[in-house]
């Protein structure tokens, strides 16, 4: 294997699979916030007229704007350093380390923020307050008109909300691999620098003349 570009076709097809899934649960979490809002738009239409619908979705919408930021984030690069592997692999091996680790940053990020989101999507509901004529209508009959309608707040009924609970843990294990890949094919870059970087002894010198 050669030691200018160490385990390059490692490193492509865990690129590949990484962008890829991440590319995917980026767009399943941009779906999952265009499907919110809708949603929300939706209740209100079916309000009784006079009635004025509060929701309170932060819980799940703000994490679920930070998990389709790393991963359009994360997925733009896996692309980019894919292309450098295969383009320039001489530049994408002399930043084998800095690869590692960045990945290492966004997936510890992601991490941080797909094990709370994961838990509010099964867990949690969203919380809507319903005032008439300025008074608080009880929760209870907001509930009991929802569940009349058909409808739920719970975040697992909404369902691009699952799948983004889903597909960042695949994203996420490809590039646990990709990791393992990246700092593996560092290590055996630095032996092969310090080989060529060795004095080269009298006798060789000799030899040479």
């Amino acid at each position: 294997m050669s030691t200018d570009a160490p385990l390059k076709t490692q490193r492509l097809a865990a690129l590949a699979f990484c962008s890829a899934w991440y590319i995917i649960s980026g767009s399943i979490g941009l779906n999952a916030l265009i499907k919110a809002n809708q949603r929300e738009t939706h209740f209100r239409k079916q309000a009784p007229a006079g009635v004025t619908l509060n929701f309170h979705i932060n819980d799940l919408y703000q994490p679920g704007v930070v998990l389709t930021t790393v991963c359009a984030i994360s997925g733009l690069l896996a692309v980019i350093f894919l292309i450098l592997t295969l383009r320039w692999p001489k530049h994408a091996t002399g930043s084998l380390k800095i690869q590692a680790w960045i990945f290492t940053f966004l997936s510890l990020w992601l991490l941080a923020t797909q094990i709370p989101y994961t838990d509010f999507v099964a867990n949690r509901s969203a919380r809507i307050d319903a005032f008439l004529d300025g008074q608080q209508l009880p929760a209870q009959v907001v509930q009991a008109t929802l569940a009349a309608d058909g409808e739920s707040a719970k975040y697992n009924k909404l369902h691009p909300a699952v799948l983004l609970a889903i597909f960042p843990w695949i994203a996420l294990l490809f590039a646990t691999v990709l990791i393992f890949i990246l700092f593996a094919a560092a290590r055996r870059r630095v032996p092969s620098e310090m080989t060529s970087q060795l004095p080269i002894s009298e006798g060789e010198k000799r030899a040479d003349l």
